[in-house]
């Protein structure tokens, strides 16, 4: 896992998903720290930007840490398209912050750089952590050591114009067909609208996977310790063909959002552009911003459907915690750790985010129940999927879904396209 050079991380880590300590001794592998003197201030990297909502919860868990620990935390927010830059950066100086927040997928990437704390005994004496199910810990373990905590998830939705729907008498879809449907009526009703949005930027595989894993396919798999790429399967194919042809055939779509992601695709929405698209809750803060004139009342969100009904399985990112390699107080960061992602914190602050709490008694509460907002993402966070944990994946994630849509969008067939999909991703994660 370490034989990786730091020049990797930049091809790794091609998008980004906590101030500085000197070097230390670390720790033995999942062992103490040795003793140290109390620091004067304990160092966190956030991702993002902060608003008075975060700034406010994260200034309440300080204040909290502090007059427990008699230490106080300084929360550095990085904005997310600089991320992969200060993390490679930290790691190649031998300096870093004491907590960082991390993309679960990431994870493996920079564990392989030995920048993280092996927190496998830490995590073991938690034991309001033994409440996130172990299934929820897969990104997070590398050859049997955990390298990070889970603290709020996400998955995608549907997020449509709820005033379109009402105003058309479209009732929310339950399969593709219907999906289709919908799209096609608001195309035709509203002029320069498209109905559905695809999306072909450097988030596509996340907007892309519910189809085919809705379709019974699959993307990659580890066979006999070996990955292979599972785009070129018959059901793979069948859902790729589906999505391509929103652009190509169903014309609910402009063939230029195979150049736009999530970001670029919330802007369109928030202008009137487009009915439908694929993004997780944390989307309607952004959209709100854009256009003060969104209210509730004319955005929703509903699962994604598998083609012949039922909710998609979903890909479930998160946000994880880690300990910094460099840090001086790794005890002291993993004592922070657990506070901020406790069962009280995550309660109160993915409403904040737009996130999903990892603890099943909170995701089946009556909160996420009876949110119309943050409803729908609940119901799909029990068919969250993983891709393949390796150092390499996040380079595929990016570029993989990208280049196979953009072929296809371009005139190349979808058979040809998704075989060399799968030699990309066979090439990448097994070289």
């Amino acid at each position: 896992m370490r034989i990786a050079k730091i020049a990797a991380v930049t091809a790794a880590l091609a998008i980004g998903l906590a101030a500085c300590g000197g070097g230390s001794e670390g720790t033995k592998s999942g062992g103490e720290t040795p003793k140290a003197a109390k620091p004067d201030k304990l160092t966190v990297w956030r991702f993002g930007p902060p608003d008075d909502k975060h700034n406010a919860f994260m200034a309440e868990v300080g204040a909290e840490f502090q007059q427990k620990h008699g230490v106080k935390v300084e929360v550095q927010f990085i904005p997310w398209p600089d991320t992969t830059k200060k993390l490679q950066a930290a790691a190649t100086s031998g300096s870093g912050p004491d907590v960082t927040e991390i993309g679960n997928t990431q994870v493996v990437t920079w564990a392989a750089q030995d920048t993280l704390v092996d927190l496998t005994d830490k995590i073991a004496g938690w034991e309001e952590g033994k409440q996130i199910p172990e299934a929820l810990w897969v990104n997070e373990t590398i050859e049997g050591k955990k390298y990070a905590v889970p603290w709020l998830g996400g998955v995608r939705a549907v997020i449509y114009r709820k005033d379109w729907f009402k105003e058309l008498g479209i009732e929310i879809p339950k399969t593709w067909d219907e999906l289709l449907a919908a799209a096609k009526k608001i195309s035709s009703a509203k002029k320069g609208v498209s109905g559905f949005e695809i999306n072909g930027g450097s988030d596509s595989m996340h907007a892309v996977a519910p189809f085919i894993w809705g379709n019974n396919g699959q993307i990659v798999a580890n066979e006999g310790g070996k990955w292979t790429g599972k785009l070129g399967t018959p059901e793979a194919k069948e859902a790729l063909t589906w999505y391509t042809n929103l652009v190509l055939k169903e014309k609910v779509a402009p063939e230029s959002g195979v150049t736009r992601n999530s970001v670029d695709i919330s802007r369109l929405f928030a202008n009137g552009k487009t009915a439908m698209f694929v993004d997780g809750a944390w989307a309607k803060t952004v959209l709100k911003e854009a256009n003060k004139d969104l209210t509730d009342d004319k955005i929703g969100a509903f699962p994604l459907p598998t083609k012949t009904g039922g909710v998609a399985p979903q890909f479930a990112g998160g946000n994880d915690l880690a300990v910094w390699k460099d840090s001086k107080n790794q005890d002291l960061a993993f004592e922070y750790i657990k506070l901020l992602a406790s069962k009280e914190k995550a309660a109160k602050y993915a409403p904040i985010a737009g996130l999903l709490p990892f603890y099943p008694d909170l995701l089946a509460g009556d909160t996420y129940k009876n949110d119309e907002w943050l409803g729908p993402f609940a119901q799909a966070m029990p068919f969250g999927r993983t891709y393949a944990v390796h150092s390499n994946w996040v380079k595929a994630e990016e570029t993989v879904m990208q280049q196979l849509l953009t072929s296809v969008i371009k005139g190349k067939s979808v058979d040809e396209a998704a075989a060399e999909a799968d030699k990309q991703i066979d090439q990448t994660l097994n070289q």
